[in-house]
C-alpha cells in the first residue's frame, strides 16, 4: 500500500545513519595513530563520535515526524492512514483507508448494479447511457388528463399548451448520481457511500424514464387553478373613525385557507414521471380561522382620555390649530403602528392654508407659517399619556407654555422637532381633535379599549425655578427719549417633573407613576431704550437697571416746579412686567382668550 512508501523511506533513512558506523571506525584507527601520544584523548573523541551519531539520528527522525505533521494538516489525513470499516457486497466486512475509499468511488462511468427502463448500464458512461435509453421504444402517451380535487370538487388541469418531452437526460443524471460522494464529503460520508455502492452488486437499482412536463410549466398551470382559493385569514378590522358618531368602522372577519400547492406540484410531477398520464390528485389545505369577530373588537370601546385648554384671540393662530385638527381627526392607529407629527402634517406652508403666527426662534418670540399648532401637539401628547400609549419622541419649548403647567408640553418645528408615538396596544385606536371656534378651545380626545374597572390616568406635574431671568436694557440711538420696545422676555431656569396618576371609577387614586422630566433654560430680556434727546444729543442708559443719565428734560418751559437747565436723570419703567402671564397653579385653572398674551411657540 501507499503508506509503506513512507515507512520505506524512513526505514532506508535510519539504516544509512547506521552505515557510517565503518567511516567512524576508520576514523578511530586514524586517530590510534595519534593515541600513542594520549590515550584517554582517543576515548574522548570516541565518545564524541557517539553522541554526533545519536544527534543525527535523533535529528533525523524529527524531521520525519515535522514532514508528517505537515502532510496531515494540509490533506486531513497522517502518514499512518487510518482504516475505516466497509461492508462488502456478501456481507463480510473489510477495512480500507480514506485515499482508499476515495479511489473506489472516484468513476467515470455508471457503478455495477444500476439500471434504466431495464437496461443495465453498469460501466457506461452518461454519453453512453443516454443513447441507449433514447434508441429505446418508449410509447408516447396519447392523451393526459390529469385533474386536482380541492374540497370535494375536480378541476381539470390542462397541460396542452405545454408539450410533454422525454426526460432521459435528467434520470441519467439521477442514476450517474446515486452513491457518490462530494467532493469534500468527510470519511463517514465515503463509507456509508461505498456501502451502498457494494449492495447494488446484490441489489440492483432501477431508474424509469418517462414523457413528462417541465416543473416550471407544470408549476405555472398549478398556480393559476389553486391560487384563488390560498387566501391568508382576515380578521376583524377597524377601517376607520366616524367622526360624527364616534364609533369605529370594523370590516367583518373572514376564514382563510391555506393551500399546500408545492405538494399538488410534486404529486402532479411523481405521477407523470412513473408514466401515470391519467388520475386524480388529492389537495390538501387547511382552513385558516380569524380569532377575533367585530364584536370581540367593538366591545369595551370608547373614550379612553380627553385634553383641552383655551386658545387666544389671535385669528390666524387659531386658524392654524383648526385646520391642523381638521386634518388629524378622525385618525385610526392600529396596534403596532407609529405616528409622527411632523411627517402626518407636513411641512406648515401657505399653499397648505397655513398663517404666519407667533413662534419661537432663537430664544425669543417671532411670526412664522403655522405658529399656534405647538398648544395641539401639546393636547394630543397629554391625551395619548393618558391612554397609557408608548411616547418615542417628545420635546418641551424653551419656557413653559402659557397653556398647560410646566413639565407637561409637546412642541414641534418642522422639520427637527417632532412628537411621535406607538400604539403598543392590541387594539386600535382614534384620535378626535377639534376646535371649538366660539370658545376659543382645542380638545384631543382617544378613542379605544377602556381601561379594566373604569380606571383612568391623569397628569400632574411639579417644576422648581432654579434661577431667575433678568431684563438687559440696551441703548437705541434712534429711538427718542422716553421710548422702549422689549426685544426678548426674560424667562426664569425651570427644572420640572411630571406624573402618571392612576384613579379607580369612583375617583380614588390607585397610584402614581413618575413620568418624563423637562428642563427649560434661563433666557435674559432684553429691552431697547430711546436714548436720542431732541437737540441731537444722546444720553446714555444703566444696563441694569434702565437708567438714563443726560436725557434732556422734555417739560413744558413755563412749569415753575422745574428747577433744572434741561437735563435730568430718569428711569426708564420696568418692561419686564408685561411679561408672559405666570403658567397656571393647576391643570384645571386655564386663562381665557381676553386675559392672555400672544402664545409663545416653538413651531416655525
Amino acid at each position: 500500500m501507499k503508506k509503506n512508501a513512507p515507512n520505506a523511506r524512513m526505514s532506508s533513512g535510519v539504516r544509512s545513519t547506521g552505515n557510517r558506523a565503518p567511516q567512524v571506525s576508520s576514523g578511530r584507527t586514524y586517530k590510534t595513530k595519534s593515541s600513542s601520544r594520549s590515550g584517554r584523548g582517543s576515548g574522548r573523541k570516541n565518545n564524541s563520535n557517539g553522541k554526533l551519531i545519536a544527534g543525527i539520528a535523533v535529528i533525523s527522525v524529527a524531521i520525519l515526524i515535522v514532514v508528517g505533521l505537515c502532510f496531515w494538516i494540509t490533506s486531513g489525513k497522517s502518514l499512518f492512514d487510518e482504516k475505516y470499516e466497509v461492508t462488502l457486497s456478501d456481507g463480510s466486512k473489510d477495512k480500507m483507508t480514506y485515499e482508499e475509499l476515495r479511489k473506489a468511488l472516484d468513476s467515470a462511468v455508471f457503478y455495477d448494479g444500476i439500471r434504466i427502463d431495464g437496461i443495465d448500464v453498469s460501466g457506461k458512461s452518461k454519453e453512453e447511457a443516454v443513447s441507449l435509453v433514447s434508441n429505446a421504444f418508449i410509447q408516447r402517451p396519447s392523451e393526459v388528463n390529469i385533474k386536482l380535487s380541492f374540497d370535494g370538487k375536480e378541476y381539470p388541469l390542462d397541460l396542452s399548451s405545454f408539450p410533454l418531452e422525454h426526460n432521459v437526460t435528467e434520470v441519467t443524471d439521477a442514476a450517474f448520481s446515486y452513491a457518490r460522494p462530494a467532493p469534500d464529503a468527510p470519511v463517514e460520508e465515503l463509507v456509508e457511500c461505498f456501502n451502498l455502492k457494494e449492495q447494488l452488486k446484490s441489489t440492483p437499482k432501477d431508474y424509469m424514464t418517462a414523457f413528462t412536463i417541465k416543473a416550471d410549466g407544470l408549476s405555472e398551470k398549478i398556480h393559476e387553478i389553486l391560487d384563488p382559493f390560498d387566501k391568508p385569514v382576515k380578521e376583524a378590522r377597524a377601517e376607520s373613525f366616524d367622526t360624527e358618531t364616534l364609533q369605529f368602522i370594523v370590516s367583518e372577519s373572514q376564514e382563510g385557507c391555506s393551500v399546500d400547492i408545492d405538494k399538488a406540484i410534486n404529486d402532479t410531477k411523481a405521477l407523470l414521471d412513473s408514466r401515470t398520464y391519467q388520475g386524480v390528485i388529492t389537495v390538501d389545505f387547511t382552513v385558516l380561522v380569524p380569532t377575533s369577530s367585530t364584536e370581540d373588537l367593538t366591545q369595551g370601546m370608547g373614550k379612553i382620555s380627553s385634553s383641552s385648554s383655551n386658545t387666544t384671540t389671535d385669528n390666524s393662530r387659531n386658524h392654524n390649530i383648526r385646520i391642523t385638527c381638521e386634518k388629524i381627526n378622525g385618525l385610526v392607529i392600529q396596534p403596532g403602528e407609529s405616528f409622527s407629527f411632523n411627517e402626518f402634517v407636513g411641512e406648515r406652508t401657505p399653499d397648505k392654508g397655513y398663517e404666519m403666527a407667533g413662534v419661537i426662534l432663537d430664544g425669543k418670540s417671532d411670526k412664522g407659517y403655522g405658529g399656534g399648532i405647538c398648544q395641539l401637539s401639546t393636547m394630543i401628547y397629554q391625551s395619548v399619556s393618558k391612554a397609557n400609549l408608548q411616547i418615542d419622541e417628545r420635546h418641551p419649548h424653551d419656557w413653559p407654555s402659557f397653556y398647560c403647567n410646566p413639565g407637561l408640553d409637546a412642541t414641534v418645528d418642522w422639520p427637527g422637532l417632532d412628537f411621535k408615538f406607538t400604539n403598543n396596544t392590541e387594539y386600535p385606536i382614534a384620535l378626535s381633535a377639534y376646535y371649538d371656534i366660539d370658545n376659543f378651545r382645542v380638545t384631543v380626545d382617544v378613542y379605544g379599549r377602556l381601561f379594566e374597572d373604569g380606571s383612568y390616568i391623569d397628569l400632574t406635574s411639579e417644576s422648581t425655578t432654579m434661577a431667575s431671568g433678568t431684563m438687559t436694557y440696551v441703548a437705541d440711538p434712534e429711538m427718542p427719549v422716553g421710548e422702549t420696545e422689549k426685544e426678548r422676555d426674560s424667562h426664569d431656569e425651570i427644572s420640572a417633573k411630571s406624573f402618571k396618576v392612576w384613579y379607580d371609577a369612583n375617583g380614588n387614586v390607585i397610584k402614581t407613576e413618575e413620568y418624563n422630566s423637562s428642563y427649560y433654560k434661563k433666557i435674559d430680556g432684553v429691552t431697547k431704550v430711546g436714548v436720542l434727546n431732541s437737540d441731537g444729543t444722546l444720553a446714555s442708559v444703566d444696563p441694569e437697571t434702565g437708567e438714563l443719565t443726560g436725557a434732556i428734560d422734555e417739560t413744558d418751559p413755563t412749569d415753575d416746579t422745574s428747577d433744572t437747565e434741561g437735563t435730568v436723570e430718569s428711569k426708564i419703567p420696568d418692561p419686564s412686567n408685561n411679561t408672559d402671564p405666570t403658567p397656571p397653579s393647576s391643570e384645571d385653572t386655564e386663562p381665557t382668550p381676553e386675559n392672555v398674551e400672544e402664545p409663545q411657540e416653538q413651531e416655525q
